[in-house]
């Protein structure tokens, strides 16, 4: 054994007695539990806990501060999970891919052991990711940086291809939801000349549409108006079952390799610069149902659908600190505000980290390691509370979480202008699902659109000389790779459909306008319009600006024109879509008006009045007349209580803890 295996070793082993001391354990798991706590709130997202958690180390021992901002991390990217199975509202973006099975999990009664696989799954990638930083973070960080801008675009458009197999028998509403979050992506500052683009005048337009605000209303504010439709009483029917965590500890073990593969993708992707779990997990998703026996499974409730996300993202931290570590690049924007917290102690990431502080390096991923180990006994005691949410009628959560999605979006950016993009994207979203164009494929785009548009502009620039925009988009090696992969996903579904349509009956299609007399019908209609508006926009835009709006009007109108025509000629087998009744679709626009409401009276009441008079309305509409509860001064109490103690708990987070300032009006 040479000298440099023993130092390593050793250093290794003052990591792990570092890491043990008392005070750094209790930083340990103080920063797992923001963590977690954090990615479950909508609107605290992973960079947001990692953030706030930077001026308490200021005080700290710069190791124990690197500890606790890895923990931080490590939790955050877990916690989104918990509210993305329970209530299928993402606590952030990387967990939009596991509420495809989590959520449906939870609808068929087994909640906690979807909690455990999620949790497992995160436990075995973040591992798995540390380790790959601890043993290979040099050859990966110089296999990173081989990654040129036309790279990114076609991994990009790659990302959107997973669309055609995501919703099946649905793809051209699945490729036109990623297009409309693409659309969104590019409003405002255009990233290569500053134009601003598609303002209409409003200055509150210019900074853009902030991603975590719509990615609010995509999921928290429609998943709970879908919920209002429901005429159960409960979200979901829960019943405690025994063994949920050996069974969920079985599946882990069942899938090792689906979650080696998922982890490897994770921290590979996570090693990208700008890419990270957002991307991991919903590539890692798509890749294991593409190559899965029975692809039917995913999105009906399958444990695989969980584990295989978790286990992608959560392997991302440690992909994403691979450059960081190595090359003093971060690998995604929480990553960079970590830099930001070693830089105020005094640190500089990079290759002088290696040299000049080694010991520190290999505590801080010893600590990284303790601390996924730590997270499955922290989020196992978690779970049996967070179960507890779905014992309380769905008439009390819905305002709970309408309120809190209020508070998420405001806490941004200190923005009224992001809660009303909250409220117009969630009730939009509301109005798409309706038509069955997704939610989660505008999110889709809307995470890839500024990668996608940024890569491509960097690689327009980059073609002068003797290289040219063919040879880089065309035919360098990583764009061939990325372009065959490109096709093959997008051939795949087709091929798959035509097999089975073999064993089956072909389902004749005849000419019919009975689409007419359908909602889906109009609403793609009018998609259609507003992308040819959106294109006369594009137009006037300058030639550089206007390249990737045009692309992609041009791509919305031409899907929006195909759906219609095919409408015309629907199989005769095909199944109605679904229907509300009029009394539910009166209850949504009642709590719509009630959440616009907020957003008025908060001008005039203050932020907290204003909160509390919608959650107090929300709730007494919903139990007095959703449910028909008989009005008692009992009744009316226990109303008025709840509404308190919900505002009480949020202004406790957002106010005392985060010290949000919110707009003060007449009242408070």
């Amino acid at each position: 054994m040479d000298i440099e295996s023993v130092s390593i070793a050793g250093m290794l082993l003052a990591g792990v007695m570092e890491t043990c001391q008392p005070m750094n354990m209790l930083i340990l798991f103080v920063g797992l539990l923001v963590g977690i706590i954090g990615g479950m709130l909508p609107g605290i997202s992973t960079v947001t806990s990692v953030a706030l958690f930077v001026p308490f180390t200021f005080a700290m021992p710069t190791t124990t501060a690197f500890i606790g901002l890895g923990a931080v991390f490590c939790g955050a990217m877990y916690g989104g999970a918990n509210s993305a199975i329970l209530i299928n509202t993402p606590g952030q973006p990387a967990a939009i891919a596991t509420a495809f099975d989590g959520y449906p999990m939870t609808r068929k009664g087994r909640a906690e052991e979807a909690l455990y696989l999620a949790l497992l799954a995160s436990a075995f990638g973040g591992v798995f990711g540390t380790l790959v930083l601890l043993f290979f973070f040099e050859p990966l960080s110089l296999a990173a940086l081989e990654f040129g801008s036309e790279a990114f675009f076609w991994m990009g458009i790659f990302g959107l291809t997973t669309l055609s197999s995501m919703f099946p028998g649905q793809v051209m509403k699945g490729l036109l939801g990623g297009a409309i979050g693409l659309a969104i992506s590019t409003v405002g500052l255009d990233p290569s000349t500053a134009t601003a683009r598609f303002t209409f005048g409003s200055y509150a337009l210019v900074q853009g549409l902030d991603m975590v605000a719509v990615m609010i209303g995509l999921f928290s504010i429609s998943q709970m108006l879908s919920i209002l439709e429901s005429k159960d009483e409960f979200i979901a029917a829960y019943a405690k079952k025994a063994g949920a965590f050996r069974a969920a500890l079985g599946t882990i073990f069942g899938n090792l390799k689906k979650l080696c593969f998922s982890s490897s993708l994770g921290t590979f992707i996570g090693a990208l610069p700008g890419a990270g779990g957002n991307v991991a997990s919903i590539v890692a998703y798509n890749e294991v149902k593409r190559w899965d026996k029975h692809p039917d499974r995913f999105g009906a409730g399958t444990p695989e659908g969980v584990i295989v996300p978790e286990s992608a993202n959560n392997a991302s931290v440690g992909g994403a600190l691979v450059p960081l570590l190595s090359l003093g690049i971060p690998g995604s924007a929480t990553a960079a505000v970590l830099a930001g917290g070693l830089m105020a102690q005094g640190i500089t990431p990079g290759p002088q980290l290696m040299e000049m502080h080694p010991d520190l390096a290999y505590t801080f991923i010893i600590s990284m390691l303790i601390a996924n180990f730590a997270m499955i006994l922290v989020g196992f005691f978690l779970a049996k509370v967070c179960t507890r949410i779905l014992d309380v009628p769905k008439l009390y959560i819905i305002p709970a979480v309408i309120s809190l999605s209020i508070f998420g979006a405001y806490a941004l950016r200190s923005s009224m202008f992001d809660v009303l993009v909250m409220i117009g994207s969630g009730i939009g979203a509301w109005l798409m699902l309706k038509g069955r164009v997704m939610p989660a494929a505008i999110a889709l785009g809307l995470v890839l659109g500024p990668i996608i548009e940024e890569s491509l502009v960097t690689t327009m620039m980059r073609a002068q000389g003797d290289t040219t925009l063919a040879d880089l988009l065309l035919f360098s090696p990583l764009s061939m790779f990325f372009i065959a992969a490109c096709l093959f996903a997008l051939a795949l579904p087709w091929l798959l459909n035509r097999k089975r349509q073999r064993k089956t009956r072909m389902r004749t299609r005849v000419f019919s306008t009975a689409c007419l007399r359908s909602y889906a019908f109009w609403l793609v209609f009018v998609i259609g319009i507003v992308s040819a508006g959106y294109l006369w926009e594009a137009l006037k835009l300058a030639p550089t600006p206007r390249i990737f709006p045009l692309w992609v009007s041009s791509v919305m109108l031409g899907l929006s024109f195909l759906i219609c025509c095919s409408d015309f000629f629907r199989p005769q087998a095909q199944k109605a879509e679904e229907t509300i009744t009029r009394e539910a679709r009166r209850h949504v626009v009642v709590y719509s008006l009630i959440l616009l409401g907020v957003y008025f009276a908060i001008q005039a009441g203050g932020f907290y009045s204003a909160c509390f008079l919608g959650v107090l309305l929300m709730t007494a509409y919903g139990v007095f007349c959703v449910g028909r509860t008989p009005v008692t001064a009992a009744a009316c109490a226990k109303v008025g209580v709840f509404s308190a103690c919900c505002l009480f708990i949020e202004y406790c987070c957002f106010g005392l803890l985060l010290r949000l300032q919110p707009p003060q009006g007449m009242l408070l």
